[in-house]
């Protein structure tokens, strides 16, 4: 409810604000939001390629796999958008498994993580992040901020699961680890992977730098960044639909020294409702020719039978 009040909130000053938006800078950060799109599923292509090394990997079947678990997870929490991708690209690629596909969705993010993670480390040691003192509506940040004992006991979860997992199936962990072979690959990696992902972050900062501009705040480097860090950490642990409420509270606190707060929850929401719109169109479309359609139920059912979904190859 926290969250869902600081949205609300920051909505009714984005209505307020509407007539202001410059519509150049906006086209522009939409272009940018597209091409980072583009780029991140030709890296993932290049993970699923390497992981099937004799399959014919196309990359419109992953880019529409991507586009449309995109939209899921701008609409649902907890990355309910992350199984739809990997349905819709199990019967896209010959003799694919699940476990494989989804350990190419984790060797995907590790350049992610290790830019968030030095972005998130970056805006703390700056005093940028003061996590225990931002607003309640981000408490999935600060509540882990003030309980970091609760990172640990999930970590421990998770590798005893893993270690048991790996004991009893040992075919399973076989498929997981031929979906990280990549990472096996450092060349291959950097060229196919890293770089198409970091050019992908270029355009991540730049379209935070035309989403300020096209809200009237004046872009800069520092704040493109910031706008990022707030994305990472609210999304995070992501408790609510691409991190809704606490992503605006937390811009609040980041673009203090940036701009007046109100400037600050109209392009925030802006923003948000700008990427959510496209997310979810590209990802409909995508959906809609994969499935010849948006029977999800039928794409379900023959999902678990085995069987390429209905639709154009």
């Amino acid at each position: 409810m926290d969250s869902l009040e600081a949205f609300l909130d920051a909505f009714e000053t984005f209505l307020d604000r509407l007539v202001e938006v410059r519509w150049t800078p906006l086209a522009l950060a939409v272009c940018l939001h597209l091409a980072n799109l583009a780029l991140r599923t030709y890296a993932w292509r290049n993970i699923v390629a390497a992981a099937y090394p004799r399959a014919r990997v196309l990359w419109r079947h992953a880019f529409g796999a991507y586009s449309a678990g995109v939209a899921v997870n701008a609409v649902l929490p907890a990355r309910a958008g992350d199984p739809v991708k990997l349905m819709l690209m199990h019967g896209r690629v010959e003799g694919a498994t699940y476990p494989t596909l989804g350990a190419t969705l984790v060797a995907e993010t590790v350049v992610d993580a290790v830019i968030g993670t030095a972005m998130l480390l970056w805006a703390w040691r700056a005093g940028l992040l003061p996590f225990p003192d931002v607003p309640r509506p981000a408490f999935e940040v600060s509540w882990v901020s003030d309980h970091p004992w609760v990172l640990g006991v999930l970590a421990a979860v998770v590798l005893t699961g893993v270690l048991i997992l790996a004991a009893k199936v040992r075919a399973f962990w076989t498929r997981v680890r031929q979906g990280l072979v990549i990472l096996t690959m450092p060349r291959r990696y950097l060229l196919d992977v890293a770089v198409f992902q970091l050019v992908g972050w270029g355009c991540r900062l730049g379209g935070a730098w035309a989403f300020l501009a096209a809200f009237n705040i004046t872009p800069s480097l520092t704040a493109a960044v910031l706008v990022q860090v707030a994305s990472s950490a609210a999304t995070s642990l992501p408790a609510t639909p691409g991190g809704l409420g606490p992503k605006q509270a937390l811009l609040v606190v980041l673009l203090a020294g940036e701009a007046a707060r109100e400037d600050v929850l109209a392009f925030s929401v802006g923003m948000e409702l700008t990427t959510l719109a496209v997310n979810v169109l590209v990802g409909l479309a995508a959906m809609s020719l994969m499935l010849g359609g948006l029977n999800i139920r039928r794409a379900i059912a023959e999902a678990r039978g085995g069987g390429p979904p209905a639709g154009p190859a």
